[in-house]
């Protein structure tokens, strides 16, 4: 734990504080595998066989506490595929309004404890 503590203080130039969250590039890899999961999970909870996927991580926070939160704002769609089968990444979607949620994610991970989990899911429609 003390040595996650020292690599996130170190690369952040030593001015984190504790329960300080900070903004962080919304296209690192830890930033996207928590995206990944956050929609893993709603998409588990909503259980309605039309998934959503990410279409932009528009904002990412991260904040140390007894563990790390990754605070998200995601953009999601439903993808519309052409083959009748899961969207891949490079199909067209159709990011209509009845088809698009803003999410505000919170994605808990305690790395020591190979442990991670959503503890806060807000979607609305998007604001016209």
């Amino acid at each position: 734990m003390l040595v996650l503590l020292c690599v996130f203080v170190c690369a952040s130039g030593g001015r984190v504080m504790t329960g300080e969250p900070r903004r962080v590039p919304a296209d690192s890899a830890e930033v996207l595998a928590a995206a990944r999961f956050a929609v893993l999970e709603f998409n588990r909870a909503v259980d309605d066989g039309e998934p959503f996927e990410i279409v932009n991580v528009t904002s990412a926070k991260m904040q140390v506490v007894a563990g790390i939160n990754y605070i998200l704002e995601v953009q999601l769609g439903r993808a519309t595929c052409r083959s009748g089968g899961h969207a891949a990444h490079s199909e067209p979607r159709d990011p209509t309004p009845a088809k698009t949620l803003q999410c505000n994610f919170v994605v808990t991970e305690i790395p020591w404890e190979d442990s991670r989990a959503l503890t806060q899911t807000r979607c609305r429609p998007p604001q016209p």
